[in-house]
């Protein structure tokens, strides 16, 4: 469920959106339900993360906002390469998806990756919507990968879903407590894919990032084999001050709202 995050910091940022993804082995088991009870984020908000390595070396930074579009809301991420080669274009991955203001129930998307290849930056390119044939809710995904043709796909969904490049702003939106514990449905338009996710509350923790020090609630992620650990902000808006996806780290720089 970690981001498929190449090793090499040119490269690392650009699968840094797709939070969730498959890994091997068995999820555990339990029925999947809606997991939204508040939104605690509002138009105009702010999010700066650095992004490091194991080691702590920067890697680079990402930036989430929050807008309005009639009446949706449209939670918007970039990552961008902190050192690329002198000369050379930034790599950067940049992603945006309207989703219902209310229930974070998701409605289109759309993502731009802009990878480093020589002196050039290759662009590969995802579109999607949301919406419903013979009775079933139905994810529609369009890739356009840089020399290659278009991949069409249709995803029939399982119920309970959310997009996964909205994790960063669903997990804020829970019902905190100590054991809390929940299945839902991600879905990945860009791996054209969904998975059943099994998240869980252990304990509050303090928590300390470049935006100050955080009690925090620890949020554990399982998908397969592979256990992730994000810390959210116990005081609201609630924010994610830190996401070890195992390959990265995410760490909250500052907030506007």
């Amino acid at each position: 469920m970690s981001p498929r995050l190449l090793r090499a910091a040119t490269v690392v940022l650009l699968l840094a959106i797709s939070v969730l993804a498959a890994c091997d082995g068995a999820t555990p088991k339990g029925d999947t339900e809606d997991v939204v009870t508040q939104i605690p984020f509002v138009a105009g908000e702010r999010l700066v993360y650095a992004i490091q390595n194991g080691e702590g070396v920067r890697l680079g930074t990402g930036t989430l906002t929050v807008a309005v579009e009639g009446d949706h809301l449209a939670l918007r991420q970039t990552y961008t390469e902190a050192s690329p080669p002198v000369g050379k274009p930034a790599s950067t991955d940049g992603a945006s998806v309207e989703v219902d203001a209310k229930t974070l129930r998701p409605l289109a998307g759309m993502r731009s990756i802009a990878r480093r290849q020589g002196d050039e930056a290759r662009l590969d390119a995802y579109t999607w919507t949301y919406g419903t044939a013979s009775g079933k809710d139905v994810l529609r995904s369009t890739a356009v990968k840089h020399d290659e043709r278009p991949s069409l796909k249709d995803i029939t969904l399982r119920d309970h879903y959310y997009d996964n490049e909205t994790s960063l702003w669903l997990w804020r939106t829970l019902a905190f407590a100590e054991g809390y514990d929940k299945f839902y449905v991600s879905a990945n338009a860009v791996e054209q894919e969904q998975q059943t996710v099994n998240l869980s509350i252990r304990q509050r923790e303090t928590v300390e990032v470049p935006a100050g020090k955080f009690e925090a609630w620890r949020l554990l992620f399982r998908n397969g084999r592979a256990v992730r650990t994000a810390w959210v902000n116990v005081d609201a808006p609630h924010e994610v001050v830190k996401w070890d996806n195992g390959e990265v780290v995410f760490l909250l720089e500052s907030s506007t709202r």
